[in-house]
């Protein structure tokens, strides 16, 4: 089961393939779609958020996920094919690909067992999709945040031997600790280090009261994940004591950039909650990019006025989200040609170190 991969390739070939494909990747995808935008930011947008999931490992649907969708979506996160006839159709060219959190999960073990799947997993992206498709994909890997010793060995692996420089996280650990707690300070610590940008997708609230009825769990609940992961780094201090780590929130980081007015009035009224900062917590905002996945222009241009254009890259959530990100961001009143472009492919590029 978790060595599939490792038995079809030798390891000096698969090494090989994915030295070929960091090569591929580092040079901005070649391939304009039949199809598409024509103010320049198509046939080089690079897609932030996007979705797989390992065929050789169980599906978990995480609450009562019901759609008539469902089976369109689970074929498309098995297939960088699927993926890569996307991108061409709506003049993408290319994804960032992590495992899916939100629809399947990898984390039911041990942290020694879960490690055995997420290496697996690891090495299907960067085998099955990077290396498979040069210039196509930016694989997305993910570790067992459980046992933070156990992680950073993966991570070093991922990074020196996979070439792989987006880490995925879920909103919170599998015990449900965020990622501000200080015990997860050697993977910021690396992650700095190793210049390495940070996706953070929320695995969602548990189906249950309030949330137990009409999807709520998934429509606001992962909102609410994402105000507490965001609250937890920028609360216990993550920024301020990396201040070069680079983070990038899903679905434009819910609610909280829209909700900060409160955060700063704490900051006066109970002055405790300032024991870990140097500033006022609203402008930790901006030291977080957001991708454009929000689902209403209105709430993009929003944001926008927030944190600024160039604190956002595009993110469409393929499969299980918009259908043609890039379209999607086109619609925002008030963008230019240029800052979609920015948007889009700017940015996003300067994150990945393209």
């Amino acid at each position: 089961m978790f060595g599939c991969l490792r038995c079809a390739l030798s390891r000096r070939a698969m090494m090989g393939g994915f030295a070929a494909a960091a090569a591929g990747a580092a040079l901005a995808p070649r391939v304009r779609a039949a199809t598409g935008g024509t103010d320049g930011a198509a046939w080089k947008a690079i897609d932030f958020h996007t979705h797989m999931f390992d065929p050789a490992l169980p599906n978990l649907i995480t609450g009562a996920l019901t759609s008539t969708h469902v089976d369109t979506w689970l074929k498309a996160m098995k297939s960088p094919e699927e993926h890569v006839r996307h991108m061409d159709r709506h003049g993408t060219g290319s994804h960032v690909v992590g495992y899916s959190n939100a629809t399947h999960g990898i984390s039911w073990g041990d942290a020694a067992h879960d490690l055995k799947l997420y290496r697996a997993t690891n090495d299907r992206i960067a085998g099955d999709w990077v290396a498979a498709h040069p210039g196509r994909f930016h694989g997305a890997f993910s570790l067992p945040m459980q046992d933070v010793g156990l992680a950073m060995g993966e991570l070093v692996r991922c990074v020196t031997q996979l070439g792989m420089r987006v880490l995925q996280l879920s909103s919170c650990t599998p015990d449900g600790v965020y990622f501000g707690d200080r015990r997860f300070d050697p993977m910021w610590e690396a992650v700095q280090h190793h210049g390495l940008v940070v996706f953070i997708h929320p695995h969602g609230q548990d189906n249950r009261p309030p949330f137990d009825d009409f999807a709520l769990s998934n429509s606001a609940g992962q909102g609410v994940e994402e105000i507490k992961v965001m609250a937890s780094i920028i609360y216990n201090g993550v920024f301020d004591r990396f201040p070069g780590v680079k983070i990038v929130i899903a679905h434009g980081g819910g609610f909280l950039p829209h909700y900060y007015g409160r955060l700063d009035r704490n900051a006066v009224e109970r002055p405790q909650t300032m024991r870990n900062i140097h500033r006022m917590p609203s402008s930790y905002l901006k030291d977080f990019h957001y991708d454009s996945c929000v689902y209403s222009p209105e709430i993009l241009a929003a944001l926008i006025r927030i944190v600024g254009v160039d604190r956002i890259v595009l993110g469409s959530d393929f499969p299980v989200g918009e259908e043609d990100g890039l379209a999607e961001l086109r619609k925002t009143p008030g963008l230019t040609s240029a800052m979609v472009d920015r948007i889009a492919h700017g940015t996003p590029s300067q994150l990945l170190g393209i």
